[in-house]
């Protein structure tokens, strides 16, 4: 691969985390035998002034293996900035929402446009985009960075070093998160906190590929040791900035406590690292400010240290950590820092801690600790540090981010017998946000990917997707070389496909009983008991069947169909790569619950039981909102039943009935609710539960129809409704039990990948190689039958 580094400061002697990262993975992947340039300023590094040209414009060629562009910077609105980003540095954490931005857009242009500028540097972006494979940015929050994205598009590989900090919430970033062809991470930690500030458009294209430590010995002798670290006695180690941005005060004053606990313990706190403290009279012979160390003092402070501590809360990986545990130390973490508070929980390597009472009780659990039990926190954290820290298994996790996505299902069916043939597809009608009609654009564009024609005809036509599908006709049908056919209702179609003579499929979604509609829509009901008997008569026509459930299987197998087989409606997660509603975002984010149910007002889906529901939950939440979103039939007697329902109970301020939604609108309810709450008593599969797994929603739903299938064990479900306080306190539960919260979403990760778009696509194969197996009769014959 020919790739591209691009960074605002490097060099090989830089100390910063994002430019040592930048010079190891420049230097390793050009060793493996890639093409690689480095791409960057003039500048000399971050503490520079950003308008001087400090080194000259130009290349040069490392002993490494690897080139280095160098551009001019050029003059900035230094005040604007300054201004800009003390605004943004004001702002404290508790006001920062999701989606929401932090200033007004005039303010973040500024802040973006201003922070350090090379327009060489962009103006060779734009000229080289085709000549390399990736570029690889870091860090995100650079004006190179985010306008270098912008340029190159999905060729970015952005490597963020994301924290969670008022910059994170521009939306800017958030573009560039949404742009970038692919997301490498540092640290599991890390990948968690974008998928919580940009939601689950970019999880198909995030990669954790890490971040590597190099350690001049693990194992250093005691008597070698020049300073006399072994004669400090017990010592917990903090390294790195002694300031306030690295919660330095928050470690002095939890020692402190812990002192005023424990006045006879010989437990001592080390601090190394650039800056300087205030040391108090009480902290005399018990905490040390070593100023900054060489490294191999470094190694043996780490090697002779009973823990290390990190309080900081604005890492993306901390490489001290990792460090301390090559060297078999326990370390403690913020728990408000993900990327190494989830470091420490996965590798089970030492303490979390988050308010100064806790810290202190953790330098209390080093001192009652014994020598083999952090031994074994420090083993256990050192197996997690050889895997995600070891430089070549790094650069591993680096090729195979950058492979080239692979075409889903771009054999068999790309042969020449696609050349010429139309396969369409048919159905009653095709709406927006409907999820059989998004299936069936999905599936005409795999079609499309095979290299077959393909077009969806339908018989009534929303407005809004007129350019996806075109009216129903039987001469479209007999233009057709072969027919898949969506049976979900009676239709007045489904005697023309049941004559098409022509190699034919049928998918079938599963037809919502009537008695469900009877009392509020009987007209409704009369189609909906037509569907159910238009099924058993097209059994005998068509050999090609299929159900997106096996729920739905039973009934074309009970009605005679030949061998059915199972085909899931894909959910593909990218379909959110974009900005939710911001205003939405921020009105949400009000500090009250939010529970969410999603699907169109019917009685089969039981909206007037989940309220009925809800109710009794605010007895356990008053301050909870149900925010129940779905279309609803112009005066239908079941909305009206159901707004009747909220009114007598004296919810009109705590249930919105938004009906149907754009797509921003819907990804802000689904980023900001708490739990998703189905009371459904009919799904043939529900394309809401899966898309609430993808938002990391814990699911609550009824046992009923296609539900337990498609939540398998994911979720929670219940198989009564008899007593509707206890499912609102299991609702409660879901929502405020961090642990139980936690397992549910865990199962929910690994469920939803059954229906990946990747996963589905190989059933399209399937039903092409059947259909194209099939006899296929001369077209007049085709005609002839579908006119009679």
């Amino acid at each position: 691969m020919k790739l591209a580094v691009v960074i605002p400061w490097f060099g090989r002697d830089l100390k910063g985390g994002a430019e040592q990262h930048a010079w190891q993975i420049a230097k390793l992947l050009a060793t493996r035998g890639h093409a690689l340039d480095v791409l960057t300023t003039c500048c000399r590094s971050h503490q520079d002034d950003w308008e001087t040209n400090h080194l000259p414009a130009g290349e040069t060629v490392e002993p490494e293996g690897f080139t280095v562009h160098r551009f001019p910077v050029g003059a900035r609105e230094r005040a604007a900035f300054n201004r800009v980003c003390a605004d943004l540095l004001s702002r404290p954490s508790a006001a920062l929402k999701c989606g929401v931005p932090p200033v007004p857009p005039k303010e973040s242009k500024i802040f973006v446009d201003e922070l350090i500028k090379s327009q060489a540097l962009l103006a060779y972006l734009a000229a080289e985009r085709e000549t390399y494979d990736w570029f690889i940015f870091l860090p995100y929050l650079y004006g190179p960075i985010l306008h270098g994205i912008r340029i190159v598009g999905d060729r970015a590989a952005l490597q963020p070093c994301l924290h969670d900090e008022a910059y994170a919430y521009l939306p800017e970033i958030a573009d560039a998160f949404y742009t970038a062809g692919r997301l490498l991470f540092n640290s599991e930690g890390e990948q968690e906190l974008a998928l919580r500030l940009f939601g689950p458009g970019i999880a198909e294209k995030s990669h954790l590929v890490g971040g590597g430590v190099e350690t001049a010995s693990l194992s250093i002798p005691k008597e070698s040791a020049p300073n006399g670290a072994a004669s400090a006695g017990r010592y917990v180690l903090y390294l790195g900035r002694k300031d306030p941005g690295k919660n330095v005060p928050l470690l002095l004053r939890a020692f402190r406590r812990f002192r005023a606990q424990r006045p006879n313990s010989d437990l001592r706190l080390l601090l190394a690292g650039h800056g300087a403290i205030e040391l108090e009279v009480q902290d005399a012979g018990a905490v040390e400010d070593l100023g900054v160390v060489e490294d191999g003092r470094k190694e043996e402070l780490l090697h002779e240290c009973a823990a290390l501590f990190q309080p900081s809360q604005n890492e993306s990986l901390s490489r001290v950590i990792l460090e301390a545990w090559m060297h078999g130390k326990p370390v403690a973490a913020h728990r408000a820092c993900l990327a190494t508070a989830v470091a420490v929980e996965r590798a089970e390597g030492g303490w979390i801690g988050d308010s100064e009472e806790e810290w202190a009780a953790l330098f209390g659990e080093v001192h009652r600790s014994t020598p083999d039990a952090l031994a074994k926190l420090g083993a256990r954290g050192r197996r997690y540090a050889e895997e995600l820290g070891d430089w070549n298994r790094v650069v591993e996790r680096y090729e195979r981010a950058l492979q080239p996505t692979k075409r889903i299902a771009a054999r068999g069916p790309q042969s020449t017998s696609a050349r010429g043939t139309q396969i369409n597809q048919f159905l009653p009608n095709l709406s927006f946000g409907d999820a059989i009609s998004n299936y069936a654009i999905w599936i005409r564009n795999q079609l499309r990917t095979f290299g077959f024609r393909s077009e969806i005809y339908v018989r009534h036509l929303d407005p809004q997707l007129e350019h996806e599908c075109a009216v129903f006709s039987p001469d479209a049908l007999a233009r057709s070389d072969a027919a898949i056919y969506h049976h979900s209702i009676g239709s007045e179609i489904t005697p023309h496909l049941q004559n098409f003579a022509g190699p034919k499929c049928l998918i079938y979604h599963n037809i919502t009983p009537a008695e469900f509609f009877e009392p509020y829509r009987p007209e409704f009901a009369r189609i909906l008991r037509q569907g159910r008997t238009d099924l058993a008569g097209l059994a005998r026509y068509f050999d090609i069947s299929y159900g997106d459930s096996s729920y739905n299987i039973r009934e074309l197998e009970a009605v005679g169909f030949p061998q059915p087989s199972v085909i899931p409606v894909p959910v593909d997660p990218q379909k959110w790569n974009f900005a939710p509603d911001p205003q939405l975002m921020g009105e949400l984010q009000d500090g009250r619950t939010n529970l969410l149910f999603v699907g169109r007002k019917a009685p089969n889906k039981k909206q007037d039981d989940l309220v009925t529901a809800f109710a009794h939950y605010l007895d356990f939440d008053p301050d909870a909102r149900l925010i129940i979103v779905g279309k609803g039939e112009t005066n239908d007697p079941y909305g009206e039943d159901l707004r009747s329902a909220i009114e007598a109970l004296g919810l009109e301020d705590s249930v919105l009935l938004p009906g149907s939604v754009g797509d921003t609108q819907l990804a802000a309810y689904y980023r900001t609710a708490h739990l998703f709450w189905s009371m459904s008593e009919h799904e043939g599969f529900c394309v809401p539960l899966v898309e609430a797994m993808w938002f990391d929603l814990p699911v609550l739903a009824f046992r009923s129809t296609a539900v337990p299938e498609t939540l398998e064990q994911a979720g929670i479900m219940f198989t009564e409704k008899t007593e509707m306080r206890q499912i609102a306190a299991l609702a409660f539960l879901l929502v405020h039990d961090s642990a139980l919260r936690i397992r549910v979403i865990g199962a929910q990760r690994e469920r939803r990948r059954a229906f990946l778009p990747s996963s589905i696509a190989p059933r399209i194969e399937e039903i092409v190689r059947r259909l194209l197996a099939a006899p296929r009769p001369e077209r007049e014959k085709i005609s002839s039958s579908t006119n009679r």
